[in-house]
């Protein structure tokens, strides 16, 4: 009986933690997609802080059924340092070919340090979805506001361009989360 309660009173404890997790990610998300809005930055100040945090959680994460350190894919500590590493490693390269900038890739960064591996994967996915649309749109309206001012840009100009890639990936993470909440209910 006593085994029973002290799960109980544990799953409880992880489902509020897991709820603070959500609650700073939408904090996160809307702050960043505002900033990248407005001043085409993806500030540190906002995203070393969620980083940490997310690790913080994630190790208080440990302390329930995954256990100390926990795993990749399972949630835990190690899960949220894998999140973390995995956003690095899948910015990197679009960094250093100048697609993103580094305020992107610590974006996804902190994703993964706050939600863990799996979170950020569908987040990506969402991003890059949601990113190339709005990159379509942003490229189309550029070329057809050219072509009127007689300005003669090329479709090399037009395509260097700023395009609000955080808010894009913000979008995503915020699809990733409704997604993720309808499967709870």
């Amino acid at each position: 009986m006593a085994t029973a309660a002290l799960s109980s009173a544990e799953g409880r404890g992880i489902q509020a933690l897991l709820a603070v997790q959500d609650v700073m990610l939408v904090a996160f998300v809307v702050t960043i997609i505002v900033t990248d809005w407005r001043s085409h930055r993806i500030p540190n100040v906002v995203t070393y802080p969620t980083m940490v945090g997310g690790l913080i959680l994630g190790g208080l994460e440990s302390t329930g059924s995954p256990g100390f350190p926990g795993g990749v894919f399972s949630g835990g500590l190690l899960d949220h340092v894998a999140g973390l590493v995995i956003g690095f490693l899948v910015a990197y390269p679009f960094y250093a070919a100048g697609g993103l900038k580094a305020g992107d890739g610590k974006f996804l960064m902190a994703v993964g340090a706050l939600k863990g591996t799996m979170f950020l994967f569908q987040a990506a996915v969402w991003g890059a979805l949601i990113g190339g649309v709005i990159a379509i749109g942003f490229i189309l309206a550029r070329r057809v506001a050219a072509r009127r001012l007689g300005t003669g840009e090329t479709m090399g100009t037009v395509l260097h361009s700023w395009i609000p890639y955080g808010v894009a990936l913000g979008l995503g993470a915020l699809a990733a989360l409704a997604i993720d909440m309808s499967r709870l209910s």
